[in-house]
């Protein structure tokens, strides 16, 4: 609040001190009309609007008051510099050749914004400070712009047009869901999902708890048999049959025992019980006995 900057229609900008009113310093900047002037709050240096559609970026070096730091912020300035404004980046449109409303710093004090004058387009322009290039344009509704402000803190901007409505100008933040899920792959457009034939036949829990994966292990099998039959070693297996839960047509939950084969057992003869043998009269006896019954048309009912 040390100084107050002005400038006038020749072009020119002086610097006024406060208490004394007197003019510490000015310059020439160009022939035309100054018609804005904004300070960077957060350096020593200020920005102009000409007539002539070029916006200035000037370095500004004051005196400070006693027991303060410099006239617009940061280190005090030693006392044999000399006040001076000078002229250090000029911003223009070469193609469109605008006219500017007005130009200001943008939140972090690196940037130039500013705004263009035409009835038809409702654009903001973000510049370098350093360079003068072109950084960043926004473009809004096809509507006249009558004037914005920038945040002093955050990137946001807002701006009004000529029915009243006001815009507000921020940055969206990317989503990186990467992050969150390795596996996951962006899109930037629909796509169509075609569901493959085993989209949910792959894993199947089987009645002890366990899960099969059963796509890999079809592919076990099959290289098993590939690896066998190459080396021609292969057994034919015809009793037994592999049970795919995936092609089963039984209702029932336990599958069947299968085929049971004979097998011997070697027992000692000493343990077996003693084995009885009928005698040949015994047997002639009965047999005799058996024809007569015939015979006779009897029965024998056997004890």
């Amino acid at each position: 609040g040390i100084y107050v900057f002005f400038g006038t229609s020749k072009g020119q900008v002086h610097a006024v001190h406060v208490s004394t009113q007197k003019i510490v310093c000015s310059v020439k900047l160009s022939s035309s009309t100054v018609n804005t002037i904004s300070r960077n709050p957060r350096g020593t240096d200020i920005v102009t609007n000409s007539s002539d559609r070029i916006l200035r970026v000037c370095q500004v070096v004051l005196p400070a008051e006693e027991g303060s730091g410099s006239a617009l912020g940061g280190n005090t300035m030693p006392a044999k510099l000399e006040p001076s404004i000078s002229a250090t980046t000029k911003i223009q449109d070469i193609v469109n050749r605008v006219h500017w409303i007005q130009a200001v710093f943008s939140s972090s004090g690196d940037y130039i914004v500013s705004g263009i004058e035409h009835k038809a387009e409702h654009n903001i322009y973000v510049w370098d400070k350093f360079s003068g290039s072109l950084v960043k344009m926004l473009t809004g509704p096809n509507e006249l712009l009558e004037d914005f402000a920038v945040h002093p803190l955050r990137p946001i901007y807002a701006s009004i047009s000529t029915f009243g409505i006001i815009y507000l100008w921020t940055r969206v933040p990317q989503q990186n869901w990467n992050a969150f899920a390795p596996g996951f792959r962006e899109l930037e457009e629909n796509v169509d999902f075609v569901e493959p034939e085993d989209q949910f036949d792959r894993r199947i829990t089987m009645q002890n708890g366990s899960i099969v994966d059963c796509a890999e292990d079809r592919i076990l099998r099959e290289k098993r048999a590939a690896n066998a039959a190459v080396e021609g070693d292969m057994d034919i297996d015809v009793d037994i049959t592999d049970d795919d839960p995936l092609f089963s047509d039984s209702d029932s939950e336990t599958s069947d025992d299968g085929f049971l084969l004979s097998v011997a057992v070697d027992c000692d003869e000493n343990l077996l019980p003693p084995t009885v043998t009928p005698s040949s009269a015994a047997v002639v006896a009965a047999s005799e006995m058996e024809a007569s019954a015939v015979e006779q048309g009897t029965t024998i009912i056997e004890s």
